[in-house]
């Protein structure tokens, strides 16, 4: 199985159909190092967005005399989203996080462990007393397990590198570090320094592998 994204567009609401194309447009468009050169232009995609927009608004403001030339500019930017999602879907590096990014519905059906998660996203501190701090982030799609790294410090060390779940540090580093791998999503560090800077970060894994690391929540240990 592998994922794909959806054609929810060619039967939606206009307000739906104006998101997405918002959405595509800041995705696909407002990451060139994600989706480099992609078939259609942003120049391009532009045009046809606003030529449909401006078609919506001549048909609200002056009814069906307008309908015709607003279902004529819908069918062309439906041709445009299709060839854009097929560039998006034909990347080399494409994923459930690509796929997201791009701005696109994802069919989360697709997803399972024969595809490597996407990264955690934190939602969720709590100080519970003691030095004791749990953490909680949103669940990931085809995520059979969940780890997280605790470190002392705001960043992580330059040179630091993760793959396959493990988190290595350049030699001489002295980094103070704690590993949280149980099967639990939440997870619980206890005994940690009141006053002290910690950045906690997570990953996700099934049996196709293990995700890339999450962005980094800092947080200061407190007892309250």
């Amino acid at each position: 199985m592998s994922i794909s994204l959806l054609d929810d567009y060619h039967d939606t609401t206009k307000s739906k159909f104006n998101t997405l194309l918002t959405k595509v447009t800041n995705g696909v468009y407002g990451h060139t190092a994600e989706f480099p050169a992609p078939t259609i232009t942003a120049a391009n995609f532009k045009i046809r967005v606003d030529a449909y927009r401006d078609a919506n608004n001549q048909f609200e403001a002056g009814g069906t005399d307008f309908k015709a030339e607003l279902e004529i500019r819908k069918s062309e930017m439906i041709v445009d989203l299709d060839i854009v999602k097929k560039y998006v879907t034909g990347l080399s590096g494409f994923s459930f996080d690509l796929g997201n990014l791009s701005g696109f519905s994802v069919n989360k059906q697709g997803v399972s462990s024969s595809v490597v998660p996407g990264k955690p996203v934190f939602r969720l501190l709590i100080r519970m007393g003691n030095g004791s701090h749990s953490f909680d982030y949103n669940s990931v799609d085809g995520a059979e397990y969940y780890g997280t790294y605790l470190i002392e410090g705001d960043s992580l060390p330059a040179g630091a590198v993760f793959a396959n779940g493990i988190l290595d540090f350049p030699g001489g580093s002295n980094v103070r570090m704690l590993h949280n791998g149980t099967k639990k999503k939440l997870k619980i560090y206890d005994n940690l320094t009141i006053g002290t800077t910690y950045t906690i970060f997570a990953y996700a894994g099934n049996t196709a592998g293990v995700g890339k690391l999450s962005d980094g929540v800092t947080f200061t240990a407190s007892n309250k």
